[in-house]
């Protein structure tokens, strides 16, 4: 601004009190020999000056001390001829106080537009620098076309930009456009409030992200922040920087809550290797579970991991979405058993006996409720059944991790029944057409008790 000023003070002090051999008659032209010799050497001639007519915008005020006056203000006379610069309605402001110079040299210029600096960039950085110290800028930016956006002027819209803010920006992204009109699920600043998360400036991430990408999803999403900081069980996901983005799609999506892609997919695009899980633990990868499996568990068929687990965080085992029990024993009650219980029925466990409730029994013995429902160790239900997939019907597992050991199960499926030869009982059939009489099985029955 100081320099602009100086500028202006020594335009004035040319227009009125040139410090030279002054003529005392009224001339032709001031740009002769010995007066105002360097305006035209410019690249660039205002009009009047390239047709000597500098009575276009001065007057004389006592040529006998060469002397003289603008005819109007200076916005007034800039005006006259630049009818459209201020018809807008939001104004420049040093177009709107009068100062045009500030911007602009009055007669001539080695710069378009007779521009003070080289460059419309360089010109606007005299009172707007957006970008300092950033390590990314917005492409016209980058190459200082300020103007590509903005009106130097005026303009109808906010930030003096050319036309309203959403087509402004999707005059370019394209892509974005397209997906927008295309995709069922819209992210709702995405359909006008671009700045809402970008800066069209600059910033310190490739994608103009206002801030960190974690602080400017969590500044609307609250509720997925609360949770990722409370909960005991936590996704590692949501707490990396940039995290939300491997998962959601910042615009638009085919898919709901703008995920990249169907649960399972986005799960497995981690969860295809190993996974350090603290405490020294390892979970293996998930596609070990599921290749070449003949049986998919509902949720797993679907592609719905969402079934079961919680993409920000639980409090409960593997960001499961209700209580199961982690262990081979449990204690029974209803509620360790909450997430089976979302699609299971209750009964299952709590019906002593029945004769359509489930396959598995002895005659009308359930021998779910045989296994788990004791007091003190109940076998849970990972004690039988895989949980996301097996080769065997019902899920059934071939084996089950028994601290060191890998208890095999050994189950047989027959026509009425079936036979299980475990690690922790001798052989047992049962048969739901002609019961079992467990009494007159012979052996010793084995406990890992």
């Amino acid at each position: 601004m100081m320099k602009r000023n100086i500028t202006g003070l020594f335009f004035m002090l040319g227009c009125f009190l040139y410090a030279v051999e002054k003529p005392t008659t009224l001339e032709e032209t001031c740009v002769t020999a010995e007066c105002h010799t360097t305006y035209k050497e410019k690249a660039y001639l205002h009009g009047p000056m390239e047709l000597n007519d500098c009575r276009a915008c001065h007057k004389p005020d006592e040529p006998s001390q060469h002397t003289w006056k603008l005819l109007q203000s200076v916005t007034d006379l800039c005006q006259s001829c630049h009818l459209e610069v201020a018809t807008m309605k939001n104004v420049h402001e040093p177009l709107k106080t009068g100062d045009c110079l500030q911007c602009h040299d009055p007669h001539s210029s080695d710069n378009k537009f007779f521009l003070h600096e080289k460059t419309i960039a360089e010109q606007c950085a005299e009172c707007h620098d957006p970008t300092a110290h950033k390590a990314f800028l917005h492409g016209p930016v980058a190459v200082g076309e300020c103007t590509i956006c903005h009106d130097s002027h005026s303009s109808d819209y906010t930030g003096l930009l050319k036309v309203e803010p959403k087509e402004l920006c999707f005059s370019c992204h394209t892509i974005t456009a397209d997906e927008l009109k295309n995709f069922e699920y819209i992210h709702e600043p995405a359909k006008g409030e671009c700045v809402g998360c970008h800066n069209p400036h600059g910033a310190d991430n490739a994608q103009m992200i206002k801030g960190g990408l974690s602080d400017i999803c969590f500044s609307c999403h609250e509720d997925i922040q609360d949770i990722a900081k409370a909960a005991k069980v936590q996704h590692n996901m949501i707490t990396e920087e940039g995290g939300c983005l491997k998962c959601h799609t910042p615009h638009a999506s085919t898919v709901k809550k703008l995920l990249k892609n169907d649960s399972q997919t986005l799960c497995l695009s981690c969860h295809d290797k190993p996974q350090e899980i603290g405490d020294g633990k390892t979970m293996p990868a998930f596609t070990s579970e599921l290749n070449n499996k003949m049986f998919l568990h509902g949720p797993v068929a679907e592609k719905d991991c969402n079934g079961c687990h919680l993409a920000h965080g639980s409090d409960h085992f593997r960001l499961l979405i209700k209580e199961y029990p982690p262990k081979f024993y449990a204690p029974y009650s209803v509620d360790e058993y909450a997430l089976c219980y979302s699609c299971h029925p209750d009964a299952l466990t709590q019906t002593e006996r029945t004769t359509d409730l489930t396959d598995f029994r002895n005659g009308n013995q359930n021998l779910h409720y045989l296994h788990v429902n004791k007091e003190y160790r109940g076998r849970t239900c990972r004690a039988c059944h895989q949980t996301h997939a097996s080769n065997l019907p019902k899920h059934i597992r071939e084996t089950v991790p028994y601290g060191m050991w890998e208890l095999p199960v050994q189950f047989e499926k027959t026509e009425t029944g079936g036979v299980c030869t475990p690690g922790c009982h001798v052989a047992k059939e049962y048969d739901r057409k002609k019961p079992v009489d467990y009494s007159r099985q012979q052996g010793t029955v084995s406990r890992v008790e």
